[in-house]
């Protein structure tokens, strides 16, 4: 019997010793919303965006403006003749070319852009898994509208801190973040 209490106290003493396990979560969109990394990212995507819509829209200017003596000049020639006329059909192969390129570059934007979307969804996942072993965390939950976690204490919330940190960090970091590769400028020919 003396034995029994002896190893029940020694369980219960035991039991007492191990740490809690610390459970905290994070609203996923919050922190994605507030992190200055994508923010900077944004305004550089949109930024190329809109001086890639420029330089199409001017193209298209000269393409119209290219064309229209052309039409004038061969509008009376037939079908069969505007097909072959040397001279429409370097146009057409200069223009072909031109639409080439762009339609080039804008499947590289579009990869450029999913690229560094999921650069930045890693260095989030890696940050907020190096902030969790620094305070010892046991899990971090994701809070997301698809329902992941429906509730949790306020005081396990530590979204504000990850944002802050993870803001401070980026800050922190020089300016080498920014896309190297620069989309090209098409010209004409």
């Amino acid at each position: 019997m003396k034995n029994i209490i002896s190893l029940v106290a020694i369980l219960i003493i035991a039991a007492s010793c191990q740490e809690t396990q610390k459970v905290v979560f994070i609203d996923n969109a919050k922190v994605y919303e507030e992190y200055q990394e994508k923010i900077d990212l944004e305004a550089s995507i949109t930024k190329r965006q809109e001086d890639f819509k420029k330089r199409t829209d001017s193209l298209a200017m000269a393409y119209q403006m290219e064309a229209a003596p052309l039409q004038a000049k061969f509008n009376n020639l037939s079908q069969q003749q505007q097909q072959t006329n040397p001279e429409i059909v370097a146009f057409g192969k200069k223009w072909q070319m031109i639409e080439s390129q762009i339609k080039t570059q804008e499947q590289s934007m579009q990869e450029q852009l999913e690229n560094n979307l999921k650069e930045l969804d890693t260095h989030v996942e890696e940050f907020i898994a190096a902030h969790a072993k620094k305070n010892n965390y046991a899990f971090v939950l994701g809070k997301n509208k698809s329902g992941g976690l429906i509730y949790g204490n306020e005081s396990s919330n530590i979204t504000e801190t990850v944002i802050k940190e993870i803001n401070a960090s980026y800050k922190g970091k020089n300016s080498s973040t920014e896309t190297s590769s620069e989309t090209e400028e098409v010209t004409e020919e």
